[in-house]
């Protein structure tokens, strides 16, 4: 697991570099007692920039990996924006591909560009790089995106926050978006039996599962394609592309 972290930690330095994280951590091994830590004393926000100080925190358990969309110096206005599809069982990966296809296909019809990972456990994420945006106008955009994909495709997804109410249909959970909200991140392990990764992938690798992504076909996936969790060219003018596109209002 040292090992991994440290072939992947220029990687999460880049999405760490000036937010506040959070780790869970496992110091007894994923069968034993977790729990989430946010500040390494009173008051200070947990912050990596540095190799060994990622090192550091592994060796103490931190097994996952979670960053906000905000910087710490301005955690109000976003500087990504997130679509979470989580299936609810009995809806399973296949489901999740329909719901995400969907998605997609929203965002190149305006022009959007993405980037995708799977969760590590049983989602997937899309993430588009933003210019600077009060969270509370990112996250009502990217829930009428949710909520127009919810309508398209009604018997796969929802945007039903609560669970008995979702069905067997995958949650289109905008709520990742809210102040102080945190995903975790790509190349992040999750505590699975398998060991599975948060690894950003294309679309024509979405035909494997989350659980396919471990640690070994990860590296090698870096080794092949490089980084691609890496945004390219200019953060998307969200409020721009919503009033363009008739999701706000101009001047709303």
């Amino acid at each position: 697991m040292v090992s991994y972290y440290a072939e992947v930690a220029p990687y999460l330095l880049q999405q760490a570099e000036g937010r506040a994280l959070t780790v869970k951590r496992w110091p007894d091994g994923i069968q034993g007692p977790m729990f989430y830590q946010k500040h390494p004393s009173p008051g200070v926000p947990l912050t990596v920039s540095r190799v060994e100080e990622l090192l550091f925190w592994v060796g103490q358990g931190a097994l996952e990996w979670h960053a906000p969309l905000g910087f710490l110096d301005n955690p109000g206005q976003h500087t990504w924006v997130v679509l979470d599809l989580d299936p609810n069982p009995p809806a399973g990966w296949n489901d999740v591909l329909t719901a995400g296809f969907a998605f997609k296909q929203l965002l190149e019809l305006m022009g959007v560009g993405y980037l995708m990972k799977t969760s590590g456990q049983r989602g997937l994420h899309f993430y588009v790089r933003v210019l600077p945006v009060d969270w509370r106008v990112a996250m009502a955009i990217i829930k009428q995106w949710a909520a127009l994909i919810a309508k398209t495709i009604p018997d796969v997804a929802t945007v039903e926050r609560l669970k008995r109410d979702r069905g067997p249909r995958v949650y289109l959970d905008y709520l990742q978006n809210g102040r102080g909200r945190t995903t975790v991140m790509a190349y992040s392990l999750r505590a699975t039996p398998g060991a599975s990764v948060s690894s950003p992938i294309t679309w024509p690798q979405a035909a494997h599962p989350p659980g396919y992504w471990t640690m070994e076909r990860t590296r090698n996936q870096l080794k092949k394609h490089g980084n691609l969790f890496c945004w390219k060219g200019p953060p998307v003018d969200l409020v721009k592309v919503a009033i363009r596109h008739g999701f706000r209002k101009e001047g709303g």
